[in-house]
């Protein structure tokens, strides 16, 4: 990462309004097996869902999958209250698969999107990100949500 001495939040792994945070990248390919997705970008999900697959949810209950999913995510990754952190992790492990995420992106029905997870502690201070995460973002096309959850609430 850069060594601009500017920065007004240095990276810190125990980012003080933090509660909890992680990244995903979220990736809903349409008809294409999520196994084709991992054969285009060379990279293996953290999690799949498979259209018709069955699963027992929360609550107990059976549920059949509806849409298939191939996400990467850093929660149980990454030990940081620092999003960058998480936001670096997806980034390194996506970019070399750079040509097979367009690939999908030119497909009708694929879908994709990094989502970022952050629960606040004080209720402000909220994540920072840095040019070059928005960069190797803006560079991979893909847009970045957020769900900000309160402590306490």
């Amino acid at each position: 990462m850069s060594r601009i001495t500017s920065r007004r939040t240095p990276i810190s792994p125990n980012y003080p309004s933090c509660d909890e945070c992680y990244a995903k990248l979220l990736i809903y390919p349409g008809n294409i097996h999520p196994d084709e997705v991992s054969s285009l970008l060379l990279l293996e999900p953290t999690k799949k869902n498979i259209v018709g697959t069955r699963i027992v949810n929360r609550l107990g209950r059976v549920k059949e999958i509806k849409i298939s999913g191939w996400f990467l995510s850093s929660e149980n990754y990454v030990n940081s209250k620092d999003l960058r952190d998480h936001l670096n992790w997806i980034l390194d492990r996506i970019m070399p698969s750079s040509g097979g995420l367009k690939q999908l992106q030119n497909i009708d029905g694929v879908t994709m999107g990094i989502d970022c997870v952050w629960r606040s502690i004080a209720g402000h201070g909220g994540p920072t990100l840095w040019p070059e995460q928005m960069q190797a973002m803006s560079e991979l096309g893909l847009e970045c949500s957020f769900d900000i959850y309160f402590v306490g609430d």
